[in-house]
């Protein structure tokens, strides 16, 4: 039964791919469309062929996506929230069908068409972030360099990655912070003026730690700049009174659109 469906919704998807307009009357009825809007609901879509399923559940096209890659950042983003220790993704993945589709060269000459969907260098953050997640980078006092001993720090450097392997399309905000216990002291050492120079000082520190976790990102997994953006927010943010927990990079995740 698997494999008859398997196969049946791969040359479903050629014979529309190869002729949509010829099929176009199935498509409206089954959604309940006229032509025109079916026509119009085809033209958003990719309708996978057999070497493309072959390589989104192998994984061997994660840079446009990959199953693994999706589920295994799903479970680190969500997964403690709703399921108790979820299983590895290779349980719900089972090639056989497609792997004997490939052998019988029932759609022999199918290409890979999908490509990696690139965030442009121009576009800007909008909206509320898909997830912010709790992961967090700290500093020790007035440095912007990361303490690349912490085992904390290097995996959280691979959680990011992993968050972006969700999505290729999708873009990080990295939110810097400095530590405000010492505001009221420059208050008290030259007013209000004082606390102003600080403040400038804060932000562009708080920038600095920031574009720090952007350069280990670009040069330890070779992310790409243009889907890294940071935000030096002073001390305007402070979680507390705990001054380390204060000295951070928090983390963002958006989607373009």
């Amino acid at each position: 039964m698997v494999a008859g469906l398997v196969n049946g919704l791969l040359e479903g998807n050629r014979m529309v791919r190869d002729n949509a307009a010829a099929h176009l009357d199935v498509v409206a009825k089954a959604f309940k469309w006229d032509r025109a809007q079916a026509q119009s609901e085809l033209a958003k879509v990719h309708l996978s062929n057999l070497p493309e399923n072959l390589a989104f559940f192998s994984g061997s096209i994660d840079s446009a996506g990959s199953f693994g890659g999706i589920y295994q950042a799903a479970v680190y983003s969500y997964g403690g929230q709703f399921i108790k220790d979820p299983v590895d993704g290779d349980r719900f993945v089972d090639l056989r069908h497609l792997k004997s589709l490939e052998s019988s060269g029932a759609f022999a000459g199918q290409q890979i068409a999908i490509k990696p969907i690139r965030a442009s260098a121009a576009a800007a953050v909008e909206g509320d972030p898909v997830l912010s997640k709790d992961i967090r980078f700290l500093f020790e006092a007035n440095s912007a360099t990361l303490d690349q001993a912490r085992e904390d720090n290097l995996k959280n450097l691979d959680v990011i990655k992993k968050m972006l392997q969700v999505s290729p399309g999708s873009v990080v905000l990295l939110r810097g912070h400095v530590d405000n216990s010492k505001v009221e002291e420059f208050r008290k050492t030259g007013g209000e003026a004082y606390v102003r120079t600080m403040a400038l000082r804060a932000i562009e520190l708080s920038k600095n730690r920031a574009n720090e976790i952007k350069r280990l990102l670009i040069e330890r997994h070779k992310i790409e700049p243009a889907r890294i953006d940071v935000m030096g927010r002073g001390w305007e943010e402070a979680t507390g009174t705990d001054s380390e927990k204060n000295r951070r990079v928090e983390v963002q995740w958006f989607m373009l659109e």
